[in-house]
């Protein structure tokens, strides 16, 4: 993998490109900051702001090449409630821009109405109505552009709202792999545990025959019995944790609690990339979530915008044509027609100091999303590197068991054939097995901890390792 300065400059880069958005940073101080290429790079980049970058989920499950995985993931990216709520949040943000969107365009309305007016003079009393029926037209012309960032800023609402489906996909994504392999992993331990305790209970039968027959001590037997015990409560744990993971299983994939998963066995499993694999780290630019706060440090770019054209007049075109009079027999007559055009201006004097306070706040959180910014990029370095440590030392670990393994079945082997043939006996054998076992639980949960890592990896790195 690339070092981590290499990550760093990339970071820097892109925080600059978004300051430059943000007109926080002025150029002069950009060129001290970086090279010349840099800043070339960069200012190429901030003419090309509006060519936003888009995430795309990888089918990263497809390397493990495993045919129930791949089923257990499309049923949850179909029927999972939390991506289905990210969904509806997406077409609501739509929804919401289609509102903004509708506020460039001219207003037309009908207001037809009736004024009673009475006046009395002197001795002469009379009363008249006044009846209209106006078809009105108003168009607020977008002059400073205030709609139009309203309309970029609600354009990049949606945008959030995407890469918020994006994250949840590869969250779920992630967490199915992981819990399936957990689910592998557990059943397999369950299955040596009931060997195990097997095994124990013959052993155990065994020596209480040689006890009675004082050919061993008790502290022999209790031992036995020792371990007897912690492996049925061992046995009881898994039992537990299978239950809770085939519930919460079931629950990604919103499905019915099942106690049968169908499901391949841990030797059947392959890594699918090993921890020397070089793996590109400009990748985590690539993720849902710094996506995301890139749109949202544009987004808070539009609203200082916005805020800052609240100081600016608006201008509006107004038409009425419709029907007048103060009789409703004359009502529809031509005479009755009226007519009206002309445009106005608005410009508030006054507002207590809201504006101002506005502009800030916006100026504020404009500011408080560059920082979330880089709490992101920071965070996915950190994650990144986390991972690989984990897997480097759990493959090693992996490794080491997998080699332990041959000499215990080799054990084993000579155990059982001592037994058979009567140089041993069957409580010698019996150890060699149990010991078998215990070193395959050991070699399964190292393979199994290095194939969840590389799911964290993947995780980490926007669903893929290589461009």
């Amino acid at each position: 993998m690339k070092k981590i300065t290499d990550i760093l400059l990339k970071y820097i880069q892109h925080t600059i490109i978004l300051l430059l958005l943000l007109g926080i940073v002025g150029t002069n101080n950009v060129v001290y900051a970086i090279s010349e290429t840099t800043y070339s790079d960069i200012s190429k980049q901030q003419k090309n702001k509006e060519d936003d970058r888009k995430f795309e989920l990888n089918l990263f499950w497809e390397d493990y090449a495993d045919e129930y995985l791949s089923t257990y993931i499309l049923e949850a990216l179909d029927k999972n409630p939390t991506l289905k709520i990210a969904n509806d949040r997406l077409r609501q943000s739509q929804a919401l821009l289609g509102t903004i969107n509708a506020q460039r365009l001219p207003h037309i309305g009908i207001n037809p109405s009736v004024y009673p007016y009475r006046s009395l003079s002197g001795k002469n009393y009379s009363s008249y109505n006044d009846i209209s029926m106006p078809l009105f037209f108003n168009w607020e012309i977008d002059i400073f552009g205030k709609l139009s960032d309203k309309v970029q800023s609600g354009r990049y609402d949606v945008k959030i709202a995407k890469e918020n489906v994006n994250i949840q996909k590869l969250s779920l994504t992630s967490e199915v792999c992981a819990m399936y392999f957990n689910i592998i992993l557990t059943d397999e331990l369950i299955e040596n545990e009931e060997e195990i305790l097997k095994n124990l209970e013959e052993v155990l039968k065994l020596k209480k025959q040689l006890y009675e027959g004082g050919i061993i001590k008790y502290d022999d037997l209790y031992i036995t019995e020792y371990e007897k015990i912690n492996t049925q409560n061992e046995l009881n744990s898994l039992y537990k944790q299978r239950d809770i993971l085939s519930h919460a299983f079931s629950f990604l994939r919103a499905a019915a609690p099942q106690e049968d998963i169908n499901h391949r066995t841990m030797e059947e499993m392959t890594l699918p990339f090993l921890p020397d694999t070089e793996i590109n780290s400009d990748l985590i630019f690539n993720r849902p979530d710094v996506i995301q706060a890139e749109y949202a440090i544009k987004k808070a770019a539009f609203d200082v915008k916005v805020a800052k054209k609240m100081f600016l007049p608006s201008f509006n075109l107004n038409e009425i044509v419709g029907f007048e009079s103060f009789r409703a027999s004359r009502l529809f007559n031509w005479e009755s027609i009226v007519y009206q055009f002309g445009a106005g201006l608005l410009l508030d004097l006054y507002t207590g100091g809201y504006k101002k306070h506005f502009l800030k706040y916006n100026k504020e959180l404009a500011l408080e999303k560059l920082h979330k910014y880089d709490y992101t990029i920071l965070d996915a370095v950190r994650e990144t590197e986390d991972c690989l440590s984990s897997y480097k030392t759990d493959y090693k670990a992996y490794v080491d068991f997998k080699d332990m393994m041959e000499n215990s079945q080799h054990y084993y082997n000579v155990a059982h054939t001592r037994y058979l043939t009567g140089i041993g006996n069957r409580i010698d054998e019996l150890d060699a097995r149990r010991q078998y076992l215990i070193n395959e639980n050991a070699m399964n949960k190292a393979k199994a901890a290095s194939l969840i890592d590389t799911v964290s990896l993947y995780k980490a790195l926007g669903s893929r390792i290589h461009e």
